[in-house]
């Protein structure tokens, strides 16, 4: 589309206008200003839009709309789904699609990547950004690796994306903004994994966390065992095909490491007469629990979630610790007994594991059987349940081999670099594992750490060290036992003191309870208004009496400490209300959509939290060891 011409002269870059945009942006990305600053101007060709506002070709290409760029940015976003949270722009442009997406009804945070600095030069030289730069909403990637928009986006807390691209600038630097592109593919897929697996177990997390609500109260949290080990290395256990290798030499590694077990290794881990420091459990399932059934490690600390399998409470330990919840009713919960520390989750217990190293303070952290891949065609260390299960199950009709054929081609595989050098076939799951580690090493302030997994998933940040190096560390053991003794009688201390914690968890209790009827009682009161209100308008009468009380429902509900518990269950914004209303009928109908599912979740958690006051048993009889 051509560029207008119609006002002279040409717009042009002022000085002064660029001093007074990067003036805020140095208060928020001072690193930033000065890069922009720094930064030579592309060769833009400038002209004027029809409607008077500055724009641009790059390469030929019209960066903007040559008629009304704003009125253009402005359709873009408003064809964004109501359940978007977060837009990615590939390409800043001139500032307009940033701008419409700050606008009234645009999504909660925007990250700008930007190949070149240069671009955002000449925009800052050209148009008084200096709103949209003050906005807290919005973020960088700018120049560098576009990879860095992985832990952009998780720091923002995105959740649903949508990516907004500028097809002027993919076409001058497509190779950086393909990578950025994919980097944004990898973080919505593990999005749409999240929401598969909200879909599958959100009920079992709501059961396992109101049976679950006594412990909550009696465990001191991970935030107690922050640096507690620091500078004394961890090496981490992991269940995959490689730790067969590692486990003869358990021994000697325990004397100069922290051992730190996943629940999926502790099978492994125990036949070879060693019991790890920290044993970490994480997963909420009933067949997760059967790793640990019929086990004991009277001297490892048990660290978990307070939604995993009552079951893993009883499990015979030295002492056991929490992590903060992730999930709303656990933390409002946390929010009345005190936090309990924030313990990381990517997905696989191995991240978690990690995370508590960093938390403990570990001065470098080594990953043995973190494979994420199928190294020789193997799953899992020969002694794990995951292993002993296909043997088990297996029959001349249907042998061990078929289990292990579903779990090698299950889940979308594909060939990926190792750690040798060569290629190891992978899947998608474990590529958002390898994702998170990536993720997380990218952080300044995140301990080096080494893989053990020569044929291993090669993962950034994450380079190969060979046993021998390991062995080669000097003994600490008896450093070691000195701190953890000190742990568990600290921990002891705070778990004797939680009596109040525990009064105080039956008063939030019964305040939960208030403010999800609260609620229930907002919801009918919204569902009744808003089929009214449709009523009224099929049948040609006033809708506002019926608007005003829906209003008031809404915020009724908006405004409850107990919105995120009850939100917790509802079907993502996409699924439960599709395309954006784009009349009140429409607007009406997902107010009723939305109000039936808050009832249904209101009616799951009140269920849920009074079967477990039912069922709860005296603690007393199952208390953890220590």
């Amino acid at each position: 589309m051509d560029i207008g011409t119609l006002h002279t002269p040409l717009p042009c870059y002022h000085e002064a206008t660029l001093a007074a945009n990067l003036c805020v942006l140095a208060a928020r990305f001072p690193a930033l200003a000065h890069e922009v600053e720094a930064a030579e101007t592309p060769p833009l060709e400038l002209a004027w839009s029809r409607q008077g506002e500055p724009s641009a070709r790059l390469g030929g290409r019209a960066l903007h709309s040559a008629y009304d760029p704003r009125a253009e940015a402005s359709r873009l976003v408003a064809s964004l789904s109501p359940a978007v949270d977060t837009a990615v722009l590939l390409g800043f442009g001139l500032g307009y699609l940033a701008e419409a997406c700050r606008a009234r009804g645009g999504p909660e945070r925007l990250v700008v990547c930007e190949a070149d600095a240069g671009m955002l030069r000449a925009a800052l030289s050209l148009r008084d950004l200096r709103p949209l730069l003050a906005d807290d909403r919005l973020g960088f990637v700018v120049g560098g690796e576009p990879e860095g928009l992985l832990v952009a986006l998780e720091l923002s807390g995105a959740r649903r994306l949508a990516v907004l691209p500028l097809v002027a600038e993919e076409a001058a630097q497509p190779g950086w903004y393909a990578r950025a592109r994919a980097a944004a593919d990898r973080f919505a897929a593990k999005e749409r994994i999240n929401e598969n697996t909200l879909r599958r177990f959100g009920r079992l997390w709501v059961d396992n966390l109101a049976k679950n609500l006594a412990w909550i109260a009696k465990l001191p949290g991970v935030a107690t065992l922050a640096d507690r080990l620091s500078g004394l290395p961890a090496l981490v256990l992991a269940a995959g095909p490689s730790l067969d290798a590692l486990l003869p030499h358990l021994d000697r590694l325990r004397e100069r490491c922290i051992l730190v077990a996943v629940d999926t290794a502790l099978r492994s881990i125990l036949v070879h007469g060693v019991e790890p420091d920290f044993l970490v459990v994480v997963d909420p399932q009933y067949w997760n629990w059967r790793h640990l059934e019929g086990l004991a490690a009277p001297s490892s600390i048990l660290v978990t979630e307070s939604a995993a399998w009552p079951a893993v409470f009883r499990f015979p330990c030295r002492a056991a610790f929490l992590g903060g919840s992730l999930f709303p009713l656990g933390r409002a919960i946390e929010e009345v007994v005190g936090p309990k520390g924030t313990l990381g989750a990517g997905g696989s217990v191995a991240t978690s594991a990690w995370d508590l190293c960093r938390i403990l303070g570990a001065g470098r952290i080594y990953m043995a059987g973190l494979d994420l891949g199928f190294p020789g065609g193997a799953t899992h260390a020969r002694a794990s349940l995951f292993e002993q299960r296909a043997l088990a199950a297996g029959s001349r009709l249907r042998p061990a081999e078929n289990a292990l054929a579903a779990a090698l081609f299950g889940a979308d595989p594909t060939m990926v670099p190792d750690n040798s050098g060569g290629l190891i076939r992978s899947d998608k799951r474990m590529a958002l594992y390898a994702w998170w580690f990536e993720s997380r090493l990218a952080r300044a302030e995140s301990p080096p750490t080494w893989s053990l997994a020569l044929r291993g998933r090669a993962i950034p940040g994450m380079p190969y060290a060979a046993l021998d190096e390991l062995l080669s560390l000097p003994p600490c053991r008896k450093e070691i036992e000195r701190r953890l003794l000190k742990v568990v009688e600290d921990g002891t201390t705070t778990a004797q003191g939680a009596a109040e914690a525990t009064a105080r968890l039956a008063e939030g209790r019964r305040a939960l309870l208030a403010a999800i009827a609260a609620v229930e009682e907002a919801a009918r009161t919204g569902l009744a208004a808003a089929e009214e209100a449709l009523t009224q308008l099929g049948h040609g009468g006033d809708p506002r009496p019926a608007l005003d009380r829906l209003n008031h429902a809404d915020a009724l509900v908006l405004g409850s400490n107990a919105r995120d518990v009850v939100g917790f269950l509802l079907p993502p914004l996409e699924e439960l209300l599709g395309r954006r209303a784009e009349s009140l009928a429409e607007s009406l109908e997902h107010s009723r959509a939305i109000y039936r599912s808050v009832v249904d979740s209101v009616h799951y958690h009140r269920a849920a939290l009074h079967r477990a006051a039912l069922e709860r048993e005296s603690l007393s009889d199952d208390a953890c060891a220590g």
